[in-house]
């Protein structure tokens, strides 16, 4: 990165590494490693190596308006762009293989082999060093590709940027597409030792920042110039986040009309984790626009490039309908406000808001947007809502050695003082939230079911159970029909927490401890037939 100043690291303390002396009860690294990472020093494991060139460059610069940022052009010159403007490159290039192969060829600017491939890549990624900003991050999501023989993508990526481009390296995310029961195997090679194929059920997220860890200028100081400085992430989300195995279904071609589209919650958790709000996200393969249709959801400001003008025209149209989308379900009844309600007056938590209603996304990013006002997980936002529905909340954490259960909460009403288990099931994060995770939803119902038949020989004192969730699973799927059939025996209610009625219902089973559940979860015959 010419031009840019640079500063050698003689010791890798320097970073900020602390010594055992320095730090009570520390870690440190061994011959065989350590069983955990909290308060741990690592400087003479990274000793052994070269010291990173760091940059003090902390210019940024604010791009100029690009409309709609959807640009039919060649991303090896983006001269539409300044130096240092640009905060998060998230890209998918596109592999140029399968039927439309040989259209593709015959189009300018395609390469015609994979080294040629590998060149291209080299210079479009050259042009988004030039405009990253210091600290600015670039998320290359690749597929490995071939089997006789297999090809590292994500192993060429990686040498494009760290050893080609001087990019520092911060991890590589393995991108769960999908479960690994079912799905072709090579012809003759099923149980047979002769010629067995692994089955890609994965795809890489390789991710590198420019000149710094770190993004340039502290938030502070970012505010003072009116800079972007507002995180969006859950707390939820920044923990499923920060993990290096990412479980996001494949978008499907013919729903988007592209033959390889990633799903926009790929990009949409790489921006809230590495941007701030109203920065400019970048992708170099713009293709169908899945990481603009992020952006644009995140609040943040997107341009992407093609060379196809249908692609463009395509991305186009999405960005418009998002727009649309997002004017229907974007709330302005309520502000930040911290759990004890002592910030913004315009409303509380739990407070009913004008907000959309349903299984879809608009409803999904309604509240997910809420859980990251109020900065908290979601056991947290959990237990606020018990309280304020009127439960005591009599222990946390609470084990059943005798079953081998643990719960989040034991709480008790006003009426009676009847006892509730209450499970908290899933997280708030923008893929499969709540129960929409099948994991999370089969544990859940697999308590249930122990909790509930553990007193199977005295029905009338079997403990109530309330399960909370950032959102339930989509009525009629499958998951829907799962927890249904395991409800009244299984469980009492189970409730969105920032579902409109939640927060009555919760307050109703607080104060009169009911045999039957009110009608929300349930509909009206269902609460006959399993709560006679």
């Amino acid at each position: 990165m010419e031009g840019v100043p640079r500063r050698r690291l003689g010791a890798w303390a320097d970073w900020g590494v602390t010594t055992m002396t320095e730090r009570r009860g520390a870690t440190s690294t061994t011959a065989f490693g350590v069983g955990r990472r909290e308060n741990h020093d690592a400087s003479a494991f990274y000793a052994r190596f070269t010291a990173p060139e760091l940059s003090d460059d902390d210019t940024v610069v604010r791009a100029p308006d690009l409309g709609d940022g959807c640009l039919n052009g060649d991303a090896r010159d983006m001269h539409q762009l300044p130096d240092r403007s640009v905060a998060l490159v998230v890209t998918s290039p596109p592999y140029f293989v399968g039927k439309d192969y040989e259209v593709e060829m015959e189009r300018d600017g395609v390469p015609t082999s994979y080294l040629e491939y590998l060149a291209m890549l080299t210079d479009v990624f050259a042009e988004c060093v030039r405009v990253l900003e210091p600290g600015g991050r670039i998320a290359v999501n690749v597929a490995n590709l071939g089997r006789k023989p297999y090809r590292s993508l994500s192993a060429d990526v990686i040498h494009i940027l760290q050893d080609q481009l001087g990019l520092l390296l911060r991890g590589e995310v393995v991108w769960q597409k999908a479960e690994g029961a079912t799905g072709s195997v090579a012809w003759g090679s099923f149980r047979r030792a002769a010629n067995p194929v692994l089955r890609d059920m994965t795809e890489r997220v390789v991710i590198a920042s420019k000149g710094r860890f770190d993004r340039a200028r502290p938030t502070a100081q970012r505010q003072r110039e009116h800079l972007p400085s507002e995180s969006t992430i859950t707390t939820d989300e920044f923990m499923e986040a920060t993990l290096d195995v990412w479980r996001i279904d494949a978008e499907q071609a013919s729903r988007v009309g592209h033959p390889a589209p990633f799903p926009v919650e790929l990009p949409r958790r790489l921006i809230d984790l590495y941007t701030y709000r109203d920065d400019l996200v970048l992708d170099p393969f713009l293709g169908s626009g899945s990481t603009l249709v992020a952006a644009l959801r995140a609040g943040r400001r997107g341009v992407g490039f093609d060379l196809d003008s249908e692609y463009v025209t395509l991305a186009k149209q999405r960005l418009d309908d998002e727009r649309r989308r997002l004017e229907e379900v974007r709330p302005e009844a309520w502000r930040r406000r911290d759990l004890a309600g002592t910030a913004a007056p315009q409303g509380g938590l739990f407070d009913v808001v004008d907000a959309p209603t349903g299984d879809g996304p608009q409803a999904t990013d309604h509240v997910l947007d809420r859980a990251t006002a109020a900065g908290k997980k979601v056991a947290d936002i959990a237990e606020a809502l018990l309280m304020e529905a009127g439960f005591e909340v009599v222990r946390t954490e609470v084990v059943r050695r005798d079953l081998g259960l643990k719960f989040p909460f034991l709480v008790t009403d006003r009426a009676v003082g009847r006892q509730w288990y209450i499970d908290v099931a899933g997280a708030f994060t923008n893929a499969r939230p709540g129960m929409r995770r099948a994991d999370i939803l089969w544990r859940t119902l697999g308590r249930a079911h122990v909790l509930a038949n553990g007193h199977h020989d005295d029905p009338a004192g079997r403990p109530r159970l309330l399960l909370l969730t950032p959102r339930l699973p989509r009525t009629g799927s499958e998951g829907d029909r799962a927890l249904r059939a395991g409800g009244g025996h299984g469980f009492f209610d189970a409730l969105e927490l920032f579902d409109e009625g939640a927060l009555s219902r919760l307050r109703h089973y607080a104060e009169t401890s009911p045999d039957r559940p009110l009608a929300g979860f349930w509909t009206e015959d269902e609460v006959e037939a399993r709560f006679a």
